[in-house]
C-alpha cells in the first residue's frame, strides 16, 4: 500500500528549484541532510559545505531541525495523486566564509 508523502519544492534565491518527497515523520534536520546528499551537479556553484549550512524557510519562518514535517502541518498526498501540488519552501545557504563564534 502507498503511504502519504510530503512533497516539497525547494526554491533557491537564484530561482533554481527542485521538488523532493519525504515521509511525514521526517525531521527538518534530516530533510536538510537528504537535500544536501542529493545536491544537483549543475548547482555546484551554490553548493553548501554541510547540511548545517542550509536553512529551510516556510511562510517567512526558519524551520527548526527537530520539527517533523507532520508537526509543521505540511500537506500529505499519495504518490499516485498527480493532482496534488508540492509545497514551496525557500532554501537559504549560509555563506561558508562566515565563522561562528560560540
Amino acid at each position: 500500500p502507498q503511504t502519504p508523502q510530503v512533497s516539497l519544492t525547494f526554491l533557491l534565491v537564484s530561482g533554481r528549484r527542485r521538488t523532493m518527497t519525504f515521509d511525514p515523520v521526517t525531521t527538518v534536520g534530516r530533510v536538510k541532510e537528504l537535500v544536501w546528499n542529493a545536491w544537483p551537479a549543475d548547482w555546484q556553484d551554490e553548493s553548501p559545505q554541510a547540511p548545517s549550512h542550509l536553512r529551510i524557510l516556510y511562510l517567512g519562518k526558519i524551520l527548526q531541525d527537530e520539527d517533523t514535517l507532520t508537526h509543521l502541518s505540511f500537506p500529505t498526498s499519495l504518490p499516485s495523486d498527480s493532482s496534488s501540488l508540492p509545497t514551496i519552501v525557500h532554501l537559504s545557504i549560509r555563506p561558508s566564509n562566515i565563522s561562528t563564534v560560540d
